[in-house]
């Protein structure tokens, strides 16, 4: 692989960090590891609060991002009943509850939190819901596939449980009998990965939560499916996956999984950028010691939080072009060769509505760029109020105004840019109107339907891209759903959909609905795009997509011998993860990052870093 390639993701200099600008304990196991561990910690966090609302099954609390709670975990609801005192000394012991519930929280605030409480929960204003304080009974069962080496998969457990240890949050509980005991009931590891079968075992062993490492080897490496399950009703916790870093040893062996670095041994040829991204042995601290590896630029600053970004590089003049949004204004810049943004036009919308999201595209055979701009305000009489812009003597002028459609460019082709234009209708219950869109051509200043376009149930016009992951020749739709689970599809057929949660925009869009007495706003995240790029130069294109359910995250999809496959990485950012970009060029690709960060306790003030590899 050319040097070039090798700096097309900042990433690669962040990932030898290990954690820095993460929350959750900080670890000294191997930086995948670390990633794997500070998940696991996110799901426990010490919270205790009093539920205000109940609408139906969905239960407002008042606990939310700045107590720790992160969305996905889950909480046991209680009712406090009479105070007990000492019968001498009339001293207050505490008070009698009676659990009522559970509750898997599915958004979280700044202040509060929203969540689904369990099928037959009893809960009501004044309950309260907490995870204990106390350690965590956790129980982790290893899962040892042939191919595996046994050696190995025990040096991987021992950092994970090392790690879970150190936390201080849990009391770990060895499972190998579990393991032994689904080895002789004929438990297929894909039905163990699944939950399936496991019900006997939180009855038998008496399993609070059961963390499963199955060990298998795909493209020739180790590989760890990481599952965690919580009772009762075995429901799963965490679903995530990665390679065994090299840095883990093996037990009680010569070390030979490493045996490249052995000076009677020819060195090992550079391997792809995804190879070396996925196991995570790059130089430890590039990153942070000067940029020393792959160097990384800070391109720009800006003094408020940007809440989409999109960078694209133009057919007919090769320019590369970044576009980005406040919510009021709207920005055009030039890319350069030594990675300086230049400022083509600043566009300032009116007061109609605010801007959720900006999109590059070419909707003109000549190849000039227009800037399609999703707007929202929550009053009845505007809700989606979408415009297109381009430029004439380089300024900004309306190309389209007033559209109450929400606007999504596509590439479906894989001609190297968005030509084309997808709608989708605004409906009160959900936002996007799922499974409906519509092609749209550009037509004497206005966008005239050009056909329905074929797209599965679950489709929304938020968090989309189009890439051939699914192989050379074919163009599948990746996309992020209504519960942040990024599907692929090809046509109107799911493929693959991630058992992680991914997504999670920067700005909230409230709606206004009136089914429940007063009323009631509904609040839904815009999603940043997922990136769609080359990382090992075979012709077939990886998905990038931020996880900013915890701060810095990323992940991989990409699609082996063995299928999709899904892996967490820890960027090292320090911030929400706007978007991501990539500018391809002769043999010097490079990644745009928007990092923004919140600098007021209410969030609603802010800065934003814009950060490049740099030309060699």
């Amino acid at each position: 692989m050319s040097r070039h390639l090798a700096r097309i993701l900042v990433l690669a200099g962040l990932i030898a960090v290990g954690g820095s600008g993460t929350s959750g304990a900080q670890t000294e196991s191997a930086p995948s590891i670390g990633v794997v561990v500070d998940q696991v910690l996110a799901l426990f966090p010490k919270v205790d609060g009093e539920v205000i609302e109940v609408q139906g099954s969905t239960v407002t609390l008042a606990v939310g991002s700045r107590d720790g709670l992160v969305p996905n975990v889950e909480l046991s609801l209680y009712r406090q009943g009479r105070e007990l005192r000492h019968p001498k000394t009339g001293e207050i012991l505490g008070r009698t509850e009676q659990a009522v519930g559970r509750l898997a929280i599915r958004e979280v605030f700044e202040a509060y939190s929203t969540g689904t409480a369990s099928q037959g929960s009893e809960v009501q204003p004044g309950d309260r819901a907490r995870i204990s304080a106390g350690k965590i009974k956790l129980t982790v069962v290893p899962i040892i596939e042939a191919g595996v080496r046994e050696a190995l998969a025990d040096a991987a457990m021992r950092e994970i449980v090392d790690a879970l240890t150190r936390s201080g949050r849990f009391q770990i509980n060895p499972g190998d009998a579990i393991g032994v005991w689904l080895a002789q009931q004929g438990i297929k590891r894909s039905d163990i990965l699944a939950g399936k079968g496991l019900d006997p075992v939180v009855e038998q062993f008496k399993v609070d939560q059961l963390l499963i490492v199955a060990f298998t080897r795909v493209q020739a490496k180790p590989y760890m499916d990481v599952r965690l399950f919580g009772a009762p009703g075995v429901t799963t916790r965490l679903s995530t996956a990665l390679f065994v870093p090299p840095t883990v040893k093996p037990t009680g062996a010569k070390g030979d999984f490493s045996a490249g670095n052995r000076k009677d041994q020819p060195a090992a040829p550079q391997r792809s950028f995804l190879a070396r991204l996925l196991f995570g042995d790059l130089d430890a601290g590039a990153y942070s010691s000067g940029e020393s590896s792959i160097t990384l630029k800070e391109v720009a600053k800006f003094p408020f939080l940007v809440v989409s970004m999109d960078v694209a590089v133009g057919s007919k003049d090769r320019i590369a072009r970044l576009a980005l949004t406040d919510g009021d204004r709207v920005y055009l810049y030039r890319i350069t060769a030594e990675r300086v943004l230049e400022p083509e036009w600043t566009f300032r919308t009116d007061s109609k509505a605010r801007v959720f999201s900006v999109q590059l595209a070419e909707l003109a055979d000549d190849g000039a760029p227009y800037v399609v701009v999703n707007r929202f305000h929550p009053i009845q009489a505007i809700l989606v109020n979408s415009l297109i812009l381009t430029t004439k003597d380089s300024k900004p002028v309306v190309a389209v105004e007033d559209v109450n459609e929400i606007l999504l460019a596509v590439d479906p082709a894989g001609d190297g840019a968005r030509k084309i234009l997808w709608a989708q209708s605004f409906a009160e219950n959900g936002f996007f109107k799922q499974g409906d869109a519509t092609r749209m051509t550009l037509s004497n200043g206005r966008l005239v339907a050009d056909g329905r376009v074929r797209v599965p149930s679950t489709f929304r016009a938020t968090g989309a891209t189009f890439s051939n992951i699914s192989g050379k020749g074919t163009r599948a739709l990746a996309f992020i759903d209504e519960n942040n689970r990024l599907r692929i599809a090809l046509g109107n057929e799911d493929t693959f959909r991630s058992s992680s949660q991914v997504g999670g925009g920067l700005i909230k869009l409230g709606v206004e609905r009136q089914v429940e007495r007063g009323g009631r706003t509904y609040i839904y995240s815009p999603e940043p795009m997922p990136l769609s790029v080359d990382l090992d130069g075979d012709g077939v294109e990886e998905i990038v997509v931020p996880q900013n359910q915890f701060p810095g995250r990323l992940a991989v999809v990409y699609k082996g011998p063995g299928g999709y496959r899904f892996q967490a990485v820890n960027s090292g950012f320090e911030g929400t993860v706007v978007a991501l970009g990539a500018v391809t060029g002769d043999g010097n690709p490079a990644l745009v990052a928007a990092v923004a960060r919140n600098t007021n306790f209410l969030n609603t003030q802010g800065e934003t870093t814009i950060i490049m590899t740099t030309a060699e």
